[in-house]
């Protein structure tokens, strides 16, 4: 469940733009081959790993780096 969905679906885009960005293949002679972006992985795909496994993870290591610091207080 998203702590804060507004912004869990903007990092989900910024890192869908960001695999359009830095997954496509690079085309020298663009004349040749049309202007259509190839990309080395899909970038929804991309979005969607980082959502459904590094967002929450990042969760669980804060929540831990809490808990520890209140024990520690």
């Amino acid at each position: 469940m998203p702590t804060y969905p507004e912004v869990e679906e903007a990092v989900e885009r910024r890192v869908e733009m960001k695999a359009k960005i830095y997954g496509q293949e690079v085309i020298i002679n663009v004349k040749e081959h049309g202007t259509k972006a190839v990309y080395k992985i899909n970038p929804s795909l991309v979005a969607n790993l980082y959502a459904d496994w590094i967002m929450p993870l990042t969760k669980e290591v804060q929540v831990a780096y809490l808990l520890r610091k209140l024990g520690s207080c």
